[in-house]
């Protein structure tokens, strides 16, 4: 409803209101017709289906039906074990991601409110989530607002509606009524939900409450987008789904293969066919890597706990992997990129140019010429922001530029006791504040703002204390001063003033020039080395700024962004195949933008084929934080953003950003590893098997053999790999490419080479043993195939260029194994596992097929890093 053009009959005769308020009755009856003032966010957590949600994934699907395969071959302690896998990967995914969002929760800033509403005629205080439309309220400096509203009256007014606009200057409200079609922007006589009240008083009419108020729209909005898998789990969907159908096949060609045989030696049995299936069972279960879903959730959930240390709360344990294929990060600048703490650095006058020392708001520092005490006085008085000191460090409130000026009037010991008269608050049209005072019985008239506004203004120019006319080549003069502290990355405003006639009104024309003040907002000290690391693992960064486009690209180049820049402009000029084109084109920077520009860079990017992380911190952010593959809030920001985010960053450095990306590479990294590991060695298994029924041969392995390496030389080090430290050269290879499967070219050759060499020994041992005994045979393969993929696992880690003295939790595993094969082999439970004990010679041979696995995939690593060079 447009709401800004009805006049206040019009509105109390629309609610049924009037400037009085509404009765207690009246409001109870309509909060029970309309309901809470309150926003249905994505906050509630439901235990059950949380829960549940960790069982959808296909590889929990096949390990669920390996289950069953192990009930039917009655080996119920195999299906106990996988049952158990099952639960615990839930249980540890459920308590990570209930964690989370109970963390999420403490974090929350938008808790109701305390509002003055007229009730019965009398002035109350209630809680803003029972306001309902019609009841009339009274707001003041501080307040937030508790609904949209259309002001009642209004004095001196000013709303930060950053919040909503993403405009960071306060905006002048009043009560007049608008008769044309405006933007959300320019409703001045509308106040909208959770928008701050900066200065003045004011009453206003509830018009809508609730998810019909405009932060509620955007809410809804951000609920109505379906979340989209992340690459992780869409290759592991895929993944599970091959190696199901895969699973499936060499199950029934074992059972041909063995039939058919048993058949034309034997006859069929009964027995004969039961063997065979169980068999088949026993190593289509093998075949099955049920501890991946618990070590891909426990190396999740171990990343999320370092990410936290590392100043990133992780609100989806699934989404952390995305950050390792992020390829492009899409930033803002102020407080991000730069320490959001404004220090005057240079004043220029026509008088000369003065450096002033010091950083930040601490008013000590010295300046170098001594100007005109009136450049710093305008400052200091044309100024809303106020500096204390607490606990030994300034502080401010208020805007971070007007307090750079405070400190700057304060280092050039200029005190003063004037006082404001009357006020032209900043308007983003004139992009000019003014302000009246009296000072030696003279009404003057202190303006500052933006240069090219406040020299069009001017008529004279302020020089040796004395005023003279302006003319081209000092309008000139003082343009090209603006440029080069542009070039410098300095923002600029400019100071003027004039001597008024009245003490009523202030006109902002025939202005008198004074001189300018050029802030600097310093990068972080780490942002250059953090870019740096970014650019060498091949990850892009966009800068989006609401700067002027010199000063963006100043900063831009000074920190290693770098490329061309747009404007905000630009883009609105812009179709969407155009922008493709800029950011195909080495565009990185864009300055005087809005948040709704995010949106098109973001889907501009996202038709390319990249990931996107982008980092937000306004509700008008949080489409665009949802729609980003990585959506990153700061901890600064509204808890909109939060919720419509995939990390919150605790620290709104970027340096923090690259972290969480590092982390990300270093999890999908150990997840390869798993995925490589269980692989290759259950290839070994299925491929010894399957052989040597070709050749006509023995079984090298009976089923319960089969079972029990899939366990201990299997599940306990791939646990293991969940906390293996990542290699070296994690942030000097570029991000993994977007449809790539999870075991790319590179990878499946290796496992595939290596599992091969493993089969090849291992069935060359059994040939040779076989010709003694076949228990004698059987129990070499049992324990080779033992030794040979820890050989297996630790080639795989060389690849990632992981040292292998830094994880004492695998190598516990690996003599652990070792420990238990010599008790089954050397103790009575040998008569269980149909094994005989080996000899010194036979423990040499074993070992030395480990031995050459782990050599020759050092060498294969050797290879393949220069035929794949990433």
């Amino acid at each position: 409803m447009s709401y800004y053009k009805y006049n206040k009959q019009t509105l109390f005769e629309e609610f049924t209101s009037s400037k009085k308020g509404l009765s207690q009755s009246e409001a109870l009856q309509r909060l029970n017709e309309q309901g809470k003032n309150e926003l249905v966010t994505t906050f509630t957590i439901n235990k059950l289906a949380l829960l549940l949600s960790q069982f959808k994934s296909f590889i929990i699907y096949i390990l669920l039906f390996a289950v069953v395969l192990s009930l039917i071959a009655q080996e119920y302690i195999e299906a106990f074990i996988i049952s158990a896998i099952l639960l615990i990967n839930a249980f540890i995914g459920y308590f990570q991601e209930f964690s989370a969002q109970k963390s999420l929760e403490a974090l929350k800033k938008y808790n109701y409110v305390k509002v003055k509403a007229f009730r019965d005629t009398k002035l109350v205080t209630i809680d803003s989530k029972n306001l309902v439309c019609g009841d009339v309220i009274s707001l003041e400096a501080g307040d937030k607002v508790p609904a949209d509203c259309r002001i009642i009256t209004a004095s001196e007014l000013k709303v930060q509606e950053a919040v909503l606009t993403g405009e960071s200057l306060a905006v002048v409200k009043n009560a007049d009524v608008i008769t044309t079609n405006v933007q959300l922007g320019d409703q001045k006589n509308m106040l909208f939900s959770s928008t701050i009240v900066i200065e003045g008083v004011a009453k206003a009419i509830v018009v809508e409450t609730g998810m019909k108020t405009e932060i509620g729209k955007i809410t809804q909005l951000i609920r109505e987008t379906k979340d989209e898998l992340t690459p992780l789990q869409i290759k592991l969907n895929i993944f599970g789904k091959k190696l199901g159908l895969s699973i499936i096949a060499i199950s029934l060609l074992i059972i041909v293969l063995l039939g058919v045989r048993e058949y034309f030696m034997y006859g069929f049995s009964f027995e004969a066919f039961r063997d065979i299936v169980l068999i088949s069972v026993a190593l289509a279960v093998a075949a099955i890597p049920e501890g991946l879903p618990a070590v891909v959730t426990i190396t999740l959930s171990i990343g999320v706990k370092k990410l936290l240390k590392k100043k990133a709360l992780v609100r989806k344990l699934s989404a952390v992997e995305t950050l390792g294929s992020c390829n492009v990060i899409c930033t803002d600048k102020t407080g991000t990129l730069t320490q959001n703490e404004m220090t005057v650095q240079y004043t220029w006058c026509f008088d000369g140019q003065a450096n002033i020392s010091g950083l930040g708001y601490n008013p000590e520092g010295t300046i170098s010429k001594a100007l005109t005490p009136l450049l710093y006085e305008i400052g200091l008085l044309c100024n809303d922001a106020s500096l204390y000191k607490k606990e030994d460090n300034w502080r401010i409130s208020g805007d971070p530029t007007e307090a750079a000026l405070l400190v700057s009037a304060a280092k050039a010991g200029i005190k003063t006791n004037l006082k404001r008269i009357a006020e032209l608050p900043f308007d983003s049209t004139r992009k000019k504040m003014s302000i009246l005072v009296k000072k030696d019985q003279n009404y003057l008239t202190y303006t500052k703002g933006a240069p090219d506004q406040i020299l069009e203004s001017c008529t004279h120019i302020f020089i040796n204390n004395t005023k003279q006319l302006i003319t081209n080549q000092t309008k000139q003069l003082v343009k090209t001063q603006i440029d080069l502290y542009s070039s410098q990355a300095l923002r600029v405003l400019a100071f003027a003033y004039k001597e008024s006639s009245s003490q009523k009104k202030i006109t902002e024309d025939k202005l008198i020039f004074v001189g300018l003040q050029a802030m600097l907002d310093p990068p972080r000290e780490d942002v250059q080395e953090s870019i740096a690391k970014t650019t060498q693992a091949g990850i892009r960064v966009i800068m989006i700024t609401g700067d002027y486009k010199e000063t963006a690209k100043a900063i831009g180049h000074e920190i290693g962004v770098q490329g061309s820049c747009l404007t905000g402009t630009d883009i609105e000029q812009m179709s969407e195949s155009q922008i493709q084109q800029a950011l195909a084109n080495n565009t990185n920077i864009f300055a005087r933008t809005i948040p709704e520009h995010k949106q098109k860079i973001i889907s501009s990017l996202q038709s390319q084929g990249l990931i996107v992380a982008m980092t937000g911190d306004g509700v008008n952010d949080a489409p665009a934080l949802k729609k980003a593959n990585i959506g990153i809030a700061v901890n600064s920001g509204t808890d909109v953003a939060k919720e419509a985010s995939d990390f919150i960053l605790l620290d709104d450095s970027f340096t923090h950003i690259v972290n969480a990306i590092e982390e990300g590479r270093g999890i999908y990294d150990n997840i390869q590893k798993t995925i490589m590991h269980l692989l290759s060695g259950n290839l070994s298994e299925v491929l010894i098997v399957i052989l040597a029924i070709l050749l006509g041969w023995d079984l090298p392995l009976t089923a319960i053999m089969i079972l029990w390496i899939n366990l201990i030389s299997d599940g306990a080090p791939a646990l293991a790999l969940a906390v293996d430290p990542y290699g070296t050269n994690i942030m000097q290879r570029k991000p993994k490419i977007v449809n790539e499967s999870i075991l790319p070219k590179k990878q499946l050759t290796y496992i595939l080479v290596l599992g091969g060499l493993s089969t090849f020994l291992t069935l060359l041992l059994f040939s040779i043993f076989a010709e003694q005994s076949l228990i004698k045979a059987q129990t070499m393969v049992f324990n080779v195939i033992v030794v040979a993929e820890i050989g297996l696992l630790l080639a795989v880690r060389t690849m990632f260029q992981t040292q292998q003295a830094t994880n004492k939790w695998l190598w516990i595993t690996i003599f652990s194994s070792f420990f238990i094969q010599a008790i089954i082999i050397y103790s009575p439970v040998s008569k269980l596992f149909g094994v005989t004990s080996l000899h010194t010679l036979e423990l040499f041979l074993i070992l030395a097929v480990g031995l050459i696995i782990y050599f020759s995939g050092a060498l294969l690593t050797h290879l393949f890093n220069k035929i794949y060079p990433n």
